[in-house]
């Protein structure tokens, strides 16, 4: 036992630096791309609203919202409008926040339009700057596992929530939430028109 422990800090004391990288080179862009949709407010706003969103309908709803994003931010990749302008973002994200705000059961027609903007809206600001189509592809397929598996873990912990936490406050609670999402996206979309000294001024 003894040698063990005399060989195990002589191990430790002998070790190189480690070095940070992908565990497969070749694809650092996958994980740039996993961060991507925390990159802009426009982008977090927007899977924050649209999030709480398919959360607040039932379980057996929720895999077709979820589905409607996984294609129509597929599509939003290739979408021919290009850059996606923050005015547009902060818009959307004000209606879906605010339907879900308004306990949107009553809306789904509505709330499967917003998703699926969303979800198109997403998808075209994950189109990285131009350059090799391979680290081009990489990164957007790091993208659109990173917001898709993120808005699969939002919806999904306000499902589980939902229906386990026995307390009567909580979907208020998730009301009171997507309001002050759409009341922050209000607040960015008013920044949008104001002139730039003012906004320099903040």
């Amino acid at each position: 036992m003894r040698a063990t422990g005399i060989g195990f800090w002589i191990l430790i004391v002998e070790t190189g630096a480690a070095q940070a990288h992908s565990p497969v080179p070749g694809i650092e862009g996958f994980y740039i791309g996993l961060l991507h949709p925390f990159s802009s407010p426009a982008q977090i706003l927007l899977i924050l609203g649209a999030g709480l969103l398919i959360g607040g309908f039932p379980t057996d709803k929720v895999r077709w919202f979820l589905a409607a994003v996984l294609a129509f931010s597929f599509a939003g990749l290739f979408w021919s409008g290009g850059a996606v302008s923050d005015t547009l973002a902060y818009t959307v994200a004000i209606a879906t926040s605010a339907l879900a705000a308004a306990s949107a059961n009553r809306f789904f027609p509505a709330a499967v339009v917003c998703v699926a903007i969303t979800g198109l809206l997403l998808g075209a600001m994950s189109v990285p700057d131009s350059g090799l189509w391979w680290d081009r592809f990489v990164t957007m397929s790091g993208s659109l596992a990173g917001l898709n598996i993120l808005m699969l873990y939002l919806s999904g912990l306000v499902v589980v929530l939902n229906e386990r936490v026995q307390w009567a406050m909580l979907p208020v609670a998730f009301r009171i939430a997507a309001a002050w999402i759409a009341a922050v996206s209000s607040i960015m979309l008013a920044i949008q028109f104001a002139p730039a000294s003012s906004v320099a001024a903040l």
